[in-house]
């Protein structure tokens, strides 16, 4: 059976997050520590008590250290995966998983990223829409064609979408989606238009960020958000990452990839299980795990040595 480990991003945080691993795993402790130290932050107020969990520079090393911290863990069972593949921030733990740069790295790096985001516009100017119902080609028919600045940021599945552009034209469409019989329509707590070219300031940025960190060549398949599809062999990792931080994510279109490759299996790693719900939605003969806390994580290396046995 081959397997996808899939990392979660913003918005997939909860309050407590790794507090039971950090407290009966020396393996998870380390991890959580070392990025800890290297991204400047004191995460565990922020997993544990969510504090400056509002805040795009906290959220997103904070949500990479848990996911980092529980791979470490089952790395030591010898548990690994086919492929890796991330949403958002998650495509940063996919990378440092197949050994792109180390958490310490990934850490500082998500840390500057959180930051040059949430600066990019006025706190409260921009902001996403969530939309279940319409396809992609129905929204840039109708909403992309009526509304300037509105921009597709995350296509997560067939009929599930995210809109990016500022937030009263925002509300203006979530209003319009409801009477055209959406079936949901939800404002993001998040701090602004991610995935879209309202961010192009800010990805520029970022890009000179990038330049200073030096990457290894990847040891393991992993999905490009981007692309839709896996990094090739000689495709620069940075320049996806200072893309990815303005267009769309194209999460629909990796996940068709990677179960047309003949991965039957989806592992979920971190805070949440958002990405577990949609594999459970598009691909029901596939089998979805969301590893999040002490308890399903021992669960799922009880299931792993099972298979193995």
């Amino acid at each position: 059976m081959k397997t996808a480990f899939l990392f979660p991003g913003q918005g997939a945080q909860t309050v407590g997050m790794g507090a039971d691993l950090y407290f009966s795993s020396d393996i998870y402790k380390n991890t959580f520590d070392q990025c800890s130290e290297a991204c400047g932050l004191n995460l565990k107020a922020a997993c544990f008590e969510g504090a400056k969990m509002d805040e795009s520079e906290t959220v997103q090393p904070a949500i990479f250290t848990h996911s980092m911290s529980l791979l470490s863990v089952l790395r030591t069972y010898g548990i690994n995966a086919d492929v890796y593949a991330g949403l958002s921030l998650g495509e940063y733990s996919a990378l440092c998983a197949a050994d792109a740069f180390s958490h310490e790295t990934g850490a500082a790096l998500v840390r500057r990223r959180g930051s040059l985001m949430d600066s990019a516009l006025l706190k409260g100017e921009g902001g996403m829409l969530a939309i279940t119902g319409f396809t992609a080609d129905q929204i840039e028919k109708s909403i992309l064609a009526a509304y300037p600045n509105v921009y597709i940021a995350n296509h997560l599945s067939k009929q599930q979408l995210v809109l990016s552009s500022y937030k009263a034209q925002l509300l203006e469409i979530k209003q319009a989606l409801v009477k055209e019989g959406a079936c949901m329509a939800s404002l993001l707590n998040v701090s602004g238009p991610f995935h879209s070219p309202l961010l192009l300031g800010a990805a520029k940025a970022f890009e000179k960020e990038l330049s200073q960190y030096e990457f290894k060549e990847l040891n393991s398949l992993v999905y490009s958000n981007s692309l839709g599809s896996p990094y090739e062999a000689a495709t620069n990792i940075k320049a996806l990452l200072y893309e990815q931080m303005y267009s769309r994510v194209r999460w629909h279109e990796c996940m068709e990839h990677m179960y047309s490759m003949g991965i039957t299996r989806f592992v979920e790693i971190g805070p949440s299980n958002v990405l577990t719900k949609l594999v459970k939605r598009g691909f029901k003969d596939a089998q979805a795990i969301s590893v999040f806390g002490l308890a399903s994580l021992e669960a799922f290396i009880r299931q792993s040595g099972e298979a193995v046995a």
